[in-house]
């Protein structure tokens, strides 16, 4: 059996509709990594090998991914191509997408974030109840702060790469909310917590739809831990369907 990599931390209130009970015994034993040479995919990574899962990695250029584990394996492929999502996952237990960029024509819709979903969405259809579990790592601009989206209080105008960006992964979030037919989980940290060097802690906790804060008033949260936060839900499933802030302990 695979063991947890902390202890889960969730609040009181806001998860209450959200989480069943923890269920060590639904671990799973290969996990597919769009991403995985990323600065959040690579230590998704090593939290899952730490673990003693079987980890393939994916990328158009499989020779930039080489770890020295006899658990990991990279494969050619392409997350905004059905076609291709379909001959790699097949047989995984999970699959999890972290992934950003945006196309030359600087729109939310070429954004990868959002082709990677439309691409995993049409990828399941075909696949039907074997289509295996994703987990997409969201922006923290599509979370809420006081009941406002965090993107429509930043001064981004629409055109810009970052706009297409951050709006990419919004159009994401919203293509998985009218999917049906696979298990789904969007995570996303608070909006430029995990680019800052937050302290790791080894613990985090997870909130619906608001950015959560320490009793400090800090949504800090370093990228090792929010890495333990994703494996942690691929082997648990414990949130399907939803989209899961993840934030730091209080």
């Amino acid at each position: 059996m695979k063991r947890s990599g902390s202890d889960l931390v969730m609040t009181t209130l806001a998860m209450l509709s959200l989480l069943g009970p923890f269920s060590p015994s639904a671990f799973a034993d290969t996990f597919v990594v769009y991403g995985a040479s990323g600065n959040v995919g690579s230590l998704i990574v090593e939290e899952a090998l730490r673990r003693g899962h079987e980890v393939v990695g994916v990328s158009r250029d499989p020779a930039s991914l080489q770890l020295e584990s006899a658990q990991f394996s990279a494969a050619q492929g392409d997350v905004t191509d059905p076609d291709s999502i379909v001959a790699t996952i097949t047989g995984a237990d999970a699959v999890i997408i972290s992934v950003g960029g945006v196309g030359p024509g600087n729109t939310p819709e070429e954004a990868v974030a959002f082709r990677a979903a439309n691409a995993y969405i049409e990828a399941a259809s075909r696949l039907g109840d074997a289509t295996p579990y994703v987990i997409q790592v969201g922006s923290g601009t599509t979370l809420n702060t006081n009941g406002v989206r965090v993107l429509d209080t930043l001064d981004i105008q629409p055109g810009t790469t970052v706009y297409a960006l951050f709006q990419g992964h919004w159009l994401a979030l919203e293509a998985y909310r009218q999917s049906t037919g696979f298990d789904w989980t969007v995570m996303s940290a608070a909006y430029g917590s995990i680019l800052e060097a937050g302290e790791f802690t080894g613990r985090y906790r997870l909130g619906d739809q608001e950015t959560l804060f320490d009793r400090n008033g800090s949504s800090l949260l370093s990228k090792e831990d929010f890495a333990i936060a994703v494996i942690d839900m691929a082997e648990s499933h414990t949130v399907t369907g939803k989209r899961v802030a993840v934030g730091p302990a209080y």
